[in-house]
């Protein structure tokens, strides 16, 4: 005969038991900002190479039709990161991604970094692309080259979409290097801008790390 009893008291431990482990999984779950997403693979276009633009090599690529968007990375990275947002907005536009000076495929010279020169970049390479005015859409450093060409190239852009930009140097945090999730990205960064120094012409996936 069952013991209703015990069979309570089964569930009830059973129950107990359930709740204490998703208790500790949730706890060290880490949080969806603080987990760094893989690097979007490559997206093939028919248009896309190296265009001599103010002193440098520039790689860019072009996808969808539409009212022109430039899409601008941000610092450490490159143009493959923009994948799934390519994907989303190709249907309704005309993408232009490109990998900033002496990032991903760009060359650089001898010049200094500087965001007035890596926004001159940007309009030299609409010049080449015959391009008058383009929206930008542009994260960390590209959302601050967004700014930039906004006030220093005004007939050259529309609308702007920028996001985790810096208005002055005085709000990067201390030790922000020492950041888990920016650490990783620092490591990332660094094997794909040696697997693209290897073989500038094609994305060497196999050798990118899993981070």
């Amino acid at each position: 005969m069952i013991n209703p009893e015990l069979v309570l008291r089964r569930n009830f431990v059973g129950h107990l038991f359930l709740i204490l482990v998703l208790s500790v999984l949730v706890a060290s779950a880490a949080e969806r900002w603080e987990v760094l997403p893989p690097t979007p693979a490559p997206i093939k276009s028919e248009r896309s190479g190296q265009a001599s633009a103010n002193g440098i090599s520039i790689y860019y690529a072009v996808y969808g039709q539409g009212p022109p968007v430039i899409l601008l990375h941000g610092g450490l990275a490159n143009a493959d990161y923009w994948g799934n947002q390519i994907k989303a907005l190709a249907p309704y536009h005309t993408l232009i991604v490109m990998d900033s000076r002496g990032h991903g495929r760009s060359t650089r010279d001898s010049r200094p970094y500087g965001y007035d020169l890596m926004a001159d970049d940007v309009v030299a390479l609409m010049d080449v692309l015959k391009v008058p005015k383009a929206d930008i859409v542009g994260w960390s450093d590209g959302a601050i080259l967004g700014l930039d060409l906004a006030m220093r190239h005004p007939d050259r852009v529309g609308r702007v979409f920028a996001f985790a930009a810096n208005t002055v140097t005085s709000g990067v945090k201390d030790d922000v290097e020492k950041n888990p999730t920016f650490a990783a990205f620092i490591k990332r960064a660094g094997h794909e801008y040696e697997a693209y120094s290897a073989t500038p012409k094609e994305y060497d996936q196999s050798r990118m790390p899993d981070c």
